[in-house]
């Protein structure tokens, strides 16, 4: 009996190995979709959170923190903090800069060093406004390297107030001043459309003497050492 010799296979897919390769297909393609759909979907919410109150508190408490540690670098004829406002077209509508410290890099230093920043509201379109915060190191590697974020966007109009004597602001220093240097207090106010505005007041530590909840009474005086 002579064996049976073998076919050789037709060039192609079988009708199960595409159905097979369409399934795989399909399967990719519904799982980049999804991701694809997360991350928009993830982008926009973030969109939506720095555009809305959200995004308006979280910025006011940032300045704020941020405001209360500033301080006067030891350097004469340099003002410690500025705060100006502008109606000109291509300027800040406000823009409040200090110096501030900050963790030494490498943390593993466990020092501090000196950056200054500068808080700034940009128009950036028709009723479109953004804060930006724009810190530059004023000592290490990166001296003088300016490094900008942006904090809120969208439609909001920024205030910020300096607070003395009773009296209200909105720039610093006086022009009559012939001394530099910090405000006792600050007030920050940022308003939305349809929203109520959020406004805080902000004590400078450096500039303000905070007294003491405890009263300590005097020591009663020492009793005479007995003679000898």
């Amino acid at each position: 009996m002579t064996p049976s010799t073998p076919q050789a296979r037709r060039a192609g897919f079988t009708f199960l190995e595409l159905l097979l390769a369409l399934s795989v297909g399909v399967l990719v393609t519904a799982i980049l979709g999804a991701l694809i759909h997360g991350l928009l979907s993830a982008k926009t919410g973030q969109a939506r959170r720095m555009a809305g109150p959200v995004g308006a508190r979280a910025a006011v408490r940032t300045l704020a923190r941020e405001i209360s540690g500033a301080f006067a670098p030891p350097v004469k004829d340099l003002a410690p903090l500025t705060l100006e406002t502008s109606t000109e077209i291509g300027r800040p509508e406000v823009a409040l800069s200090f110096y501030t410290p900050v963790p030494a890099e490498p943390r593993s230093w466990c020092g501090y060093d000196i950056e200054h920043v500068t808080y700034e509201v940009a128009v950036t379109a028709l009723d479109h406004r953004e804060l930006r915060r724009i810190s530059t190191p004023c000592s290490g590697p990166l001296t003088n390297a300016p490094v900008t974020n942006r904090l809120f966007e969208g439609q909001f109009a920024l205030g910020i107030e300096i607070l003395t004597n009773g009296t209200t602001s909105t720039f610093w220093p006086p022009p009559d001043s012939t001394e530099s240097n910090l405000p006792p207090a600050l007030r920050l106010t940022l308003a939305l459309p349809g929203e109520e505005p959020v406004q805080t007041d902000v004590l400078i530590q450096a500039a303000t003497g905070l007294r003491s909840p405890l009263e300590r009474s005097n020591a009663p005086p020492a009793a005479a050492a007995p003679a000898e």
